[in-house]
């Protein structure tokens, strides 16, 4: 049996409490110009009604005879800029991303001055998941129009992904100051503080986002997650229950919640609300790990045992959850399978395990 430290490995077992925050939640973001052209002589009227036309059966949202009627303008007029911008809107819509993109490059090519075209396209490189053309889609955007909200917020959405916190939170900031009710880029900006620690800063961009659009679940489960950080726990939990009154099925939410009950203490509300995200996404990793750490700290180790077991089986990379259920299986007097799990999460990237195997044989 191996000599262990019981209460250090109570404390340890408490550190992979998963919280997931929502990190850059794009808007939707309606691609077309949706405006009505006046014809400017004869040759050119056909054209320009079969346009206007398809801009009416776009705000009707009826797609597929749009196309139609786009089709037939662009057939009446082969240099008509706004007609393949639009339709190339359309397609963009319908997920039919190479058609998207070749209206779209077609638009550029009879107008290198389209900033609008510009971001449509990387919009559709974006959902193509290319997201190095995007950038420069974006960038060419600001380029053409240095007021261009949007093309900041998805440029400093890609920084973001990119672990480029600083240089997404200045891409947000600059959506703001052109758009002071842009919510969605003070909620990124103050996500982007998070990544940078910035804890105050982030949760006055939180609390800002929520008053623009009190909607947003996922603003109040990304304030509460900087509640937490600030050991708000009151605040964080009344933020993770706006969200999921907003939500009732963020399943995020409840697990989050769970987590600050676990730092008070309150480890049958936290199973509560473990159980809550489980019932609505049964494949949820995570909340079967913290499940797993709420029952280890009722003492109930085969509760956790089978907890931390289905987290395995859900992701088998899960190195926290090998770490975790090795600790339990020592206290279970499995030795080799606690040796066996500590050496597998080792091999997965967990520091901790490492000391825990050291008197492994």
């Amino acid at each position: 049996m191996i000599k262990v430290n019981q209460e250090l490995r109570k404390n340890h077992i408490m550190k992979n409490l998963f919280l997931l925050i929502a990190m850059c939640f794009f808007a939707a973001n309606s691609l077309f110009a949706q405006d009505t052209v006046v014809a400017k002589g004869v040759d050119n009227q056909k054209a320009e009604k079969l346009y206007n036309e398809a801009i009416k059966l776009i705000d009707k949202k009826d797609y597929s005879n749009a196309l139609t009627k786009f089709d037939a303008a662009i057939a009446e007029k082969p240099s008509f800029e706004k007609a393949y911008y639009n339709r190339g809107s359309v397609k963009y819509e319908l997920k039919d991303y190479a058609g998207a993109i070749l209206d779209f490059n077609k638009t550029i090519e009879i107008n290198s001055s389209n900033d609008k075209a510009f971001f449509s396209r990387g919009q559709v490189e974006y959902a193509q998941a290319d997201t190095v053309a995007a950038m420069k889609d974006y960038t060419q955007a600001i380029t053409l129009n240095a007021s261009y909200p949007q093309a900041y917020y998805y440029r400093g959405g890609i920084y973001f992904e990119n672990k480029a916190y600083q240089k997404a939170s200045d891409d947000f900031t600059k959506a703001i100051s052109l758009k002071a009710d842009y919510a969605y880029a003070y909620n990124d900006r103050g996500s982007a503080k998070k990544m940078l620690e910035d804890y105050k800063g982030a949760k006055a961009d939180y609390e800002q986002a929520a008053k623009l659009d009190s909607r947003l679940a996922f603003v109040f489960n990304n304030l509460g997650s900087v509640e937490k950080k600030l050991e708000n726990y009151k605040a964080a939990i009344d933020d993770y229950t706006a969200a999921i009154k907003i939500d009732p099925d963020y399943y995020l939410a409840y697990n989050n919640r769970g987590t600050v009950k676990m730092e008070q203490k309150d480890y049958a509300g936290a199973i509560e609300d473990f159980d809550a995200s489980i019932k609505l996404k049964s494949d949820y990793a995570y909340a079967y790990n913290n499940r797993g750490n709420a029952k280890y700290k009722q003492n109930d180790y085969k509760g956790a045992l089978l907890d931390y077991n289905q987290a395995i089986t859900l992701d088998a990379t899960y190195g926290y959850a090998y770490l975790n259920r090795g600790i339990t299986k020592e206290l279970l007097r499995d030795g080799k399978g606690a040796c066996e799990d500590w050496k597998k999460a080792a091999s997965l990237g967990v520091s901790n395990a490492i000391t825990y195997s050291k008197n492994c044989k």
